[in-house]
């Protein structure tokens, strides 16, 4: 009677733990870090501008096009007391040239997470957890410096879910969509 019981025991944990490989897996692949000039500064604020686009589709399936043309930008380095895995916290930010959306986008060891305050609820999606070995799959990235700043290009390859909070009464999700792009210019030499 024990052996046909602790089988089956062993058969539900092996396919709870094989489903939520999958799930996580579409979400994520493996991290190999940032090339950032900002890489390994424990801590600072400098200041930037932001172009590009990002195509969200929200929870009603309405696709909306929200623009940044030269609008305001900021990285905040947020220095990591324990020093588990990297030095600090990269916290980048930019908001639409309307000002009425913002977009965050973090760095932390070779993981990653974007979030954005859309219609008045954030969404998000964060890969920064135990491991911090895990990057956004369909977020690329790329970092091109100059001597005065830094360009942080970030595409969207493929569709990218963002949940709201868990504490909102529903819970929904927004996407961000394919060909969505777009380009945080940081100052290298102006702190705010």
């Amino acid at each position: 009677m024990k052996k046909p019981r602790i089988l089956i025991i062993t058969f539900l944990i092996f396919a709870s733990f094989q489903c939520f490989g999958q799930e996580y897996s579409s979400r994520a692949i493996d991290g190999n870090g940032f090339d950032s000039v900002f890489q390994n500064m424990e801590s600072g604020n400098f200041s930037g501008t932001i172009n590009g686009v990002l195509i969200v589709r929200d929870s009603e399936n309405k696709e909306s096009l929200l623009d940044f043309q030269g609008s305001y930008a900021k990285l905040e380095i947020e220095k990591d007391e324990d020093e588990v895995y990297d030095v600090s916290y990269k916290k980048y930010t930019g908001k639409t040239t309307s000002g009425k959306t913002e977009i965050k986008y973090v760095t932390y060891a070779y993981a990653n997470s974007i979030g954005i305050e859309f219609k008045g609820e954030y969404y998000d999606l964060s890969l920064i957890d135990g491991a911090c070995d895990l990057v956004i799959n369909g977020l690329e990235y790329s970092y091109e410096s100059e001597n005065s700043a830094e360009y942080l290009i970030i595409r969207i390859t493929k569709e990218i879910e963002l949940m709201n909070r868990y504490d909102s009464k529903i819970r929904k999700a927004i996407k961000l969509l394919p060909n969505s792009t777009f380009v945080l210019a940081i100052n290298r030499n102006k702190k705010l």
